[in-house]
């Protein structure tokens, strides 16, 4: 990780996800090494599962940090524990963005899984008696 500037300090974010992966280095190797030979496949491969995002850095960083320690059931402002209102404050933003992404009014960013993220499109698009193609999973599928 790069030093600040002269006259900078690190932000919060930079030490605890430095801090974390030493942590994990320290506490458990052989997974710190599976990870690392992880990052390693994925620089010298090119990925063309549609399975498998790459997400960027930034994503990853995000999944990764404090955020997901949080339980945030229910929605913004609404939620059924107390704390939540950094997590409000990513929430929202990211529905903001969806809204101005789609041109849509409204936007919920909350999908629990690839499934019911996949039949909350499919009922959006397709009509009854639709067929739907879909490889096995030996396939790509």
């Amino acid at each position: 990780m790069d030093e600040p500037a002269a006259g900078q300090r690190r932000s919060a974010g930079d030490i605890y996800h430095e801090a974390a992966w030493s942590a994990l280095r320290e506490s458990d190797e052989q997974v710190h090494a599976l990870i690392e030979r992880e990052y390693e496949r994925l620089g010298d491969t090119l990925q063309l599962i549609a399975a498998e995002n790459q997400c960027s850095q930034a994503v990853l960083a995000a999944l990764g940090s404090v955020i997901q320690n949080k339980t945030t059931e229910g929605f913004v402002g609404a939620r059924y524990h107390g704390g939540c209102e950094v997590v409000d404050g990513v929430e929202w933003l990211a529905c903001e963005r969806a809204k101005a992404a789609f041109g849509a009014q409204y936007a919920n960013v909350q999908p629990h899984s690839g499934t019911s993220a996949n039949q909350i499109v499919m009922t959006a698009v397709l009509d009854r008696g639709d067929r739907v193609l879909s490889l096995s999973m030996d396939q790509g599928g």
